[in-house]
């Protein structure tokens, strides 16, 4: 096991911000992990997991304690029968990597999580999501090791996965190291096609390739077609990693979308009518509850894309749920993200959450 000094973690992050790490490990196995507690048990050191870096904040005075960065690779198929297939997978794995894989094989559960940034191990913590899929709907169980070292596998029921959160993230699960994800796809759903945006390409690209029906892989070309027209959607809103882009120096969207019962949705349209806005957008959830578009909320309250604020950093061209990063410090980000927060809280009486999480 190797150890390193004095890393600088901003190049770890997609933010592309934060100090340096004391110390700093590769871990490729589970026994490098288990090896990595042991070392910082016996040295009485903290330590930080790090995955792809696309959901995190480093502060600028870093970490001193140990960084432990998770490469665990791997794809190996557990099972398979002629409905779906179950696939345990590293978590050092890019997640839209194994999106890819998957499309691929003609199998349907995450192809609208296509071209998030990240890798397979962060994809539980914070059940990411997109265009009306979770990853919490394929996610069967999870194998990690808690602070001991001890090998854990945690059901999915176990995770109490919310919108944008799970034990992992903010439960009792929060020190425990992720080495494996086991999903299960399927063979015969159909696409997840919800949103509108989506929906309308969607019908186009269906009515090509019906045009060839004589194509045997006709599913999977469906799937890939469907996985380009996500990317390109993500694209269009700096949603997807692009050196050549300035507007991905960011975690993506910064804010989840607020989830309201109905007497807070009364309260929150009386004060949206109040200011002139009769018909703020709004999405019916399976449980009652009504979410409301972040985005929506931050431009209305006055922030407009491409807006620049005080120590280099401001609001993505693209999509005003991009906070970037230009050429500024960590402090000046999460500065820039409270000024919004209270922004909006002051126009609408709606407190926005932040989605990337803070380290150390």
């Amino acid at each position: 096991m190797l150890v390193q000094n004095d890393i600088p973690l901003a190049p770890y992050t997609t933010f592309r911000l934060g100090g340096e790490a004391k110390y700093f490990i590769s871990i490729k196995t589970k026994q490098d992990v288990k090896d990595a507690l042991l070392y910082c048990r016996n040295q009485k050191l903290p330590y930080m997991i790090l995955g792809g870096g696309s959901n995190t904040i480093i502060r600028d005075s870093g970490f001193d304690g140990v960084v432990l960065q998770i490469q665990i690779p791997g794809i190996r198929c557990l099972e398979a029968n002629e409905s779906s297939v179950i696939y345990e997978v590293g978590a050092g794995v890019i997640w839209d990597q194994f999106v890819e894989y998957v499309v691929k094989q003609g199998l349907t559960g995450i192809e609208c999580l296509s071209g998030i940034p990240g890798s397979v191990g962060a994809s539980p913590i914070q059940n990411i999501g997109a265009y009306g899929q979770e990853v919490k709907d394929t996610i069967i169980s999870i194998q990690c090791l808690d602070e001991a070292g001890n090998e854990i596998t945690i059901s999915n029921e176990d995770c109490n996965f919310t919108y944008r959160n799970s034990e992992f993230k903010s439960g009792m699960f929060r020190n425990w190291i992720v080495c494996s994800v086991t999903f299960q796809l399927s063979k015969q759903k159909e696409p997840c096609i919800l949103y509108p945006e989506v929906k309308k390409q969607w019908e186009i690209l269906l009515s090509e390739s019906k045009e060839h029906k004589s194509n045997e892989n006709l599913r999977t070309t469906q799937l890939e077609s469907l996985r380009n027209l996500i990317i390109g959607l993500r694209k269009k809103k700096s949603m997807v990693l692009d050196e050549n882009d300035p507007n991905t120096r960011s975690a993506g969207s910064f804010f989840t979308n607020p989830i309201l019962a109905d007497s807070e949705i009364q309260k929150f349209l009386i004060k949206a009518s109040k200011l002139g806005y009769t018909d703020p957008p709004m999405y019916h959830e399976s449980n009652g509850t009504k979410k409301l578009s972040a985005a929506w909320l931050i431009e209305h309250s006055g922030i407009k894309k491409g807006d620049i604020f005080p120590g280099g950093v401001g609001i993505s061209t693209n999509h005003c749920l991009g906070l970037i990063n230009i050429n500024g410090t960590a402090n000046a980000l999460l500065a820039m993200a409270e000024s919004i927060q209270k922004r909006v809280f002051e126009t609408f009486s709606i407190h926005l959450e932040r989605e990337p999480v803070v380290r150390p």
